[in-house]
């Protein structure tokens, strides 16, 4: 049996610090370089990387945004030429324009890395058998997870379009010991699996690992009692290293931050100032070893709060708390994060210039995120001709599903029925 050798997890502070610092002195000067708005920004602000001595020097950078990431696309913030590149992952991201991540083969084995840390904390060792179940929106964080799992030596079943009845065959067939997904699946299969008649002590899982969506412990609370195993989460923005850059260790008692890979920080969404440990604000996030596509302070919108106790598992990583919430108008819906803008902007593709007005409906459905699409019917876009309709209805729903990785509903509302939610168009009702 091998377990994951989990490096640097327990340094002394010091030391990490010295890491910390000297990836970070590198991973600036190449920004710096190599990337023209990194050294714009730098330029703008008179700073110089070698001015920066010490990881606290930080807080004199400026913050880079998932607008600068989509004002960038395709290729505006690699860092090394597109020959050096041996993965390209396209990502909705959550402006009008996708997020383009690049890597260089050193930043896989990184990633990799990264993520067999996260699934070892979660009790994953090389004779399980590990099965993804995940949204195809986060198709890449899947391959991530599949790698991750491989790279401990794990046998694994990767993502698949299965429906749900068949994943719970296959984990009971094949002797399935941990389960990939997020917290809503996992809920969602113990509702078929009580529609199934299934047992779950017949099966063989000996852990749960979610990603994609905060974890509560009411939910927590209930699969581990259905279940009988240990669930554990994981964090990461599909921007930044995947799926697993943050992660519960066995003590259940915040997110461990991959600290000698990534910089983290805590700071008030309104001025931008750190904030104190036990004050929620937004997570931001420095790599320190991504050579294609290195981020400064990239502001991620989710809300978090720094922990200074050390954990009593004994790593030193920097902790912090679950996600509790966003920043704007960002939507997470089955771990996949969108923004009303680029419904928006999908309706402009089939409706021309004047985009209808439309409202976006959240709800549960047996545990899972559903979404429906509310668009005023009007004159200049459709035809009263019912095939003309359905016909544009369905470009929709595919264009949805292309764009986004996620299956609406798409109903035809009259405009006096939107009104009465008084809700501009764009808006979101979140009924979950």
């Amino acid at each position: 049996m091998k377990v994951w050798n989990g490096e640097n997890e327990h340094m002394v502070k010091e030391d990490l610090e010295q890491v910390q610092l000297e990836r970070l002195q590198s991973t600036l000067n190449r920004a710096y370089k190599n990337v023209e708005f990194y050294g714009r920004q730098f330029d703008s602000l008179g700073i110089h990387p070698n001015a920066v001595s010490s990881i606290r020097d930080i807080t004199n950078l400026p913050f880079t945004t998932r607008k600068d990431l989509s004002d960038n696309y395709p290729y505006g913030l690699f860092a090394v030429p597109l020959r050096d590149i041996v993965r390209i992952s396209p990502s909705a991201g959550t402006a009008v324009k996708p997020v383009v991540v690049g890597y260089t083969k050193g930043d896989l084995k990184v990633r990799d890395t990264i993520t067999a840390r996260f699934l070892s904390a979660g009790g994953v060792i090389d004779t399980d058998i590990v099965q993804i179940c995940l949204n195809p929106g986060l198709s890449a964080w899947g391959r991530a997870l599949k790698e991750g799992a491989e790279n401990i030596g794990a046998s694994v079943m990767p993502m698949s379009h299965m429906s749900t009845s068949k994943q719970l065959m296959a984990m009971e067939d094949y002797r399935t010991s941990v389960l990939l997904t997020t917290p809503s699946y996992a809920m969602h299969m113990l509702g078929v699996m009580e529609t199934m008649d299934t047992d779950a002590k017949g099966l063989a899982l000996k852990a749960i690992l979610v990603v994609g969506e905060p974890l509560t412990q009411e939910t927590r609370g209930v699969l581990e009692a259905a279940f009988h195993v240990d669930v554990t989460a994981g964090y990461g923005p599909s921007d930044v290293m995947g799926p697993g850059i943050a992660f519960e260790c066995h003590e259940k008692e915040g997110l461990h931050i991959c600290e000698d890979h990534l910089l983290l920080e805590i700071i008030d969404v309104g001025s931008g100032d750190t904030c104190a440990p036990g004050r929620a604000g937004e997570v931001v996030l420095t790599t320190l070893t991504a050579r294609a596509f290195p981020l400064i302070r990239f502001r991620t919108g989710d809300l978090a709060t720094a922990i200074s106790e050390p954990c009593p598992c004994g790593r030193t990583l920097a902790r912090m708390t679950g996600i509790t919430g966003h920043t704007g108008e960002v939507l997470t819906i089955r771990g996949v994060k969108v923004h009303s803008a680029q419904i928006e902007r999908i309706l402009e593709g089939v409706s021309g210039a004047l985009s209808p007005r439309f409202l976006v409906h959240l709800y549960k459905e047996k545990h899972l995120d559903m979404v429906e699409i509310w668009l005023e019917m009007t004159d200049t876009m459709f035809s009263d001709e019912v095939k003309v309709v359905e016909h544009a209805l369905e470009r929709l729903r595919q264009q949805m599903f292309q764009m986004l990785g996620l299956e609406a509903t798409i109903k035809l509302m009259e405009a006096s029925t939107l009104d009465r939610y008084a809700v501009p168009s764009g808006g979101v009702i979140d009924d979950r």
